[in-house]
């Protein structure tokens, strides 16, 4: 098979950046109203909220732009247009936004007013993760565990290494998905024997439950309940995931900040109770 090349899948972790403050009032101004109007949620409403976004995007407002791309995807307050969702991700990365690289290479990957190229898709989504898209980030990371899973290919190691550090950082970036991931990796190869690595696994599950992901809390709790997955059997400590879980499915806006005081890692017995 072809030699790996290293030096262009080494990563170094950086964070999207947070746009500072408003350098055109009047356009922030606009895309606060937007906001305001989308909340409300009538037809009209809806409308005059696409006429702001696009005036405060035309200004350079990249908040603005951003929700215009989703506003002609949708087709909230404007006709369905992928053409035009297409041009505002290109205007995106005109400022090298990495949430319009991602927005380019969701719509490569699936054909969305572009031509169909899952190629040419990875190459946006890998620029999205290096100017800091945790999204980007995500969809990266898990491209390349996979690539390194089948047993011919070489280095798994090293390969291992880039991929969950890149996981990693958009984990520490509070996108859930990414500590899923992570735990899921570290998971499987300790179920498969290539490395025993489950408290990793616990860490990265943990990390991503207190962001509130169901599947990380399911995960925990039935690890716990059943005495599997190498760790031993805990029902306190299988009910109070359950119970966060059964929140969780009420609500999806659920955090759970203090996970760590309810179920402490590494592992020890437990103290206190769910409030």
């Amino acid at each position: 098979m072809e030699s790996i090349d290293w030096k262009s899948l080494e990563f170094r972790c950086t964070w999207e950046a947070k746009p500072g403050p408003p350098r055109d009032d009047e356009a922030e101004h606009w895309y606060q109203t937007a906001n305001r109007l989308y909340k409300s949620g009538t037809e009209k409403q809806l409308v005059e909220h696409a006429q702001l976004l696009r005036r405060a995007a035309e200004r350079g407002h990249i908040k603005a732009m951003n929700n215009l791309v989703l506003a002609y995807l949708n087709g909230d307050g404007v006709e369905q247009s992928d053409k035009q969702a297409v041009h505002w991700a290109e205007e995106m990365m005109k400022l090298e936004s990495g949430r319009g690289y991602y927005h380019m290479g969701t719509f490569l990957e699936q054909g969305i007013g572009v031509k169909q190229d899952r190629k040419a898709a990875l190459t946006y989504f890998r620029k999205a993760a290096d100017l800091g898209n945790p999204q980007g980030q995500l969809v990266v990371g898990k491209t390349m565990l996979i690539a390194f899973y089948p047993p011919e290919v070489p280095e798994k190691e090293q390969g291992f290494k880039i991929a969950t550090r890149i996981l990693q950082c958009a984990l520490d970036q509070k996108l859930a998905e990414a500590g899923y991931e992570l735990g899921f990796h570290f998971a499987t190869m300790t179920r498969i024997g290539y490395k025993n690595q489950t408290a990793e696994a616990l860490q990265a599950f943990q990390a991503a439950a207190k962001l509130g992901n169901d599947d990380s809390l399911f995960w925990l709790y039935d690890a716990f309940n059943d005495g599997n997955k190498g760790v031993e059997k805990d029902p306190k400590r299988a009910a109070t995931y359950y119970q966060l879980l059964e929140e969780v499915r009420e609500d999806k806006t659920k955090r759970f900040p203090n996970l760590d005081q309810l179920c402490p890692l590494p592992l020890k017995p437990m103290t206190g109770d769910l409030k």
